[in-house]
């Protein structure tokens, strides 16, 4: 190869690479959906009232009709630190995908957009104050699903 040709051929590809980072942009939900963020949940509940998830997945999606299926969650059933629980989430073919809890005073945790050809395969830590359900939901082919989890957070990390 000649090397114009193969310097010419770098060039290209800095370009494309230089070009990469401004081609997807992430979406500042705390400025497009300001009332999801302001919803809060029943404290008293002690982590069992859905009403404030419910608001908060109507605000983000525009509605709250889900149904079960096609999301996976993965999360501890008992959590020995609140500060710091694992949780996974597999949802092929979702567009968004919200992140909600019932343990802390906001019920929203975390959206993301999925890019076209995703793979939205997410892991991500949070925190919970208390015992309570984690739920998932994902809009995928113009449907929501959602996926729910109750995780006992342990005082001290006693196991009880």
């Amino acid at each position: 190869m000649e090397r114009r040709k193969f310097l010419g051929m770098g060039a290209g590809m800095l370009a494309v690479v230089a070009a990469a980072p401004t081609m997807v942009m992430a979406t500042n939900y705390r400025e497009k959906l300001p009332k999801a963020w302001e919803i809060h949940n029943n404290e008293k509940s002690k982590g069992e009232d859905m009403s404030g998830v419910n608001a908060a997945i109507k605000a983000v999606f525009g509605t709250d009709k889900v149904e079960a299926g096609k999301v996976k969650l993965k999360a501890p059933d008992i959590a020995e630190n609140g500060a710091v629980v694992p949780v996974s989430i597999k949802a092929p073919g979702a567009k968004r995908i919200a992140l909600l809890q019932t343990a802390d005073p906001e019920a929203l945790v975390a959206i993301w957009d999925v890019p076209e050809r995703g793979i939205p395969n997410y892991s991500i830590r949070i925190k919970m104050q208390q015992t309570g359900h984690v739920v998932v939901v994902a809009e995928i082919d113009g449907k929501l699903y959602k996926a729910d989890k109750v995780v006992k957070v342990t005082v001290g990390g006693c196991g009880g």
